[in-house]
């Protein structure tokens, strides 16, 4: 195996790891979603955790290890896209009264970096602040994957087709017709497929060179959204 072969796969199972950092991943649980071979998975993970990026507790699941936290406390420090949209994430809860999200890119996942609660009774907490969900999934997800340059859309798609079905039944083509509706109105909106009765409205976050940076989300019940689609 090559060395190159060899940190792809390592950065996969961190990867992960990381997507349920909660309860922590069992050796099998990463065999199967890795698709690796059990040898394969249980040498990498032996070396990650001599690095100090994954640990085993008692129960021996593996988690993010010292060595993680710490690269994640280097790297806070000069990517300040959080500080720079919250004022901004607080003023679109406070207008729509719903939950707003703020999520990035990482690889073929996006990760929710942010997100801000308004006043409405019923609010839609769909995804916790450093989680991961395949790209694609809920509003700012499917901001991200519209709107990635169109050379990567279908290696991406590729990727995240295998994980798609728990959410709602979701697969590659209606993953595309949803893209290509996302490109004509130029915002994402997705209904039930993230989580049942539920709608998400995306937009991207766009640098001066019109890169993106991230995306913006608003969730809430379908019926209350149903009629604010475009006020969102």
């Amino acid at each position: 195996m090559s060395t190159v072969q060899s940190l792809d796969r390592a950065i996969e199972l961190l990867r992960l790891i990381s997507a349920n950092y909660r309860e922590g991943e069992r050796l099998s649980d990463l065999v199967k979603a890795s698709q690796l071979a059990q040898p394969t998975v249980h040498r990498l993970l032996k070396q990650l955790v001599e690095g100090g990026l994954v640990m085993q507790d008692a129960d021996r699941r593996y988690r993010l290890g010292h060595f993680a936290y710490e690269l994640g406390l280097a790297a806070a420090s000069h990517f300040g896209l959080r500080q720079q949209c919250a004022p901004f994430l607080a003023r679109i809860s406070q207008e729509t009264g719903d939950t707003a999200f703020l999520v990035v890119r990482s690889g073929t996942d996006s990760f929710c970096l942010d997100r801000q609660s308004g006043a409405f009774p019923i609010q839609v907490l769909t995804v916790e602040v450093g989680k991961r969900r395949p790209l694609g999934i809920g509003g700012g997800g499917l901001a991200l994957l519209s709107f990635m340059p169109e050379a990567e859309l279908p290696a991406v798609l590729t990727r995240i087709a295998p994980h798609l079905k728990p959410y709602g039944g979701l697969t590659r083509s209606i993953l595309l017709k949803l893209v290509a509706q996302a490109r004509e109105r130029g915002y994402a909106a997705i209904t039930d497929y993230a989580v049942a009765g539920v709608t998400s409205v995306g937009v991207p976050i766009r640098d001066r060179t019109g890169q993106v940076l991230g995306a913006i989300s608003v969730s809430a019940i379908a019926s209350r959204m149903a009629d604010r689609e475009a006020m969102v």
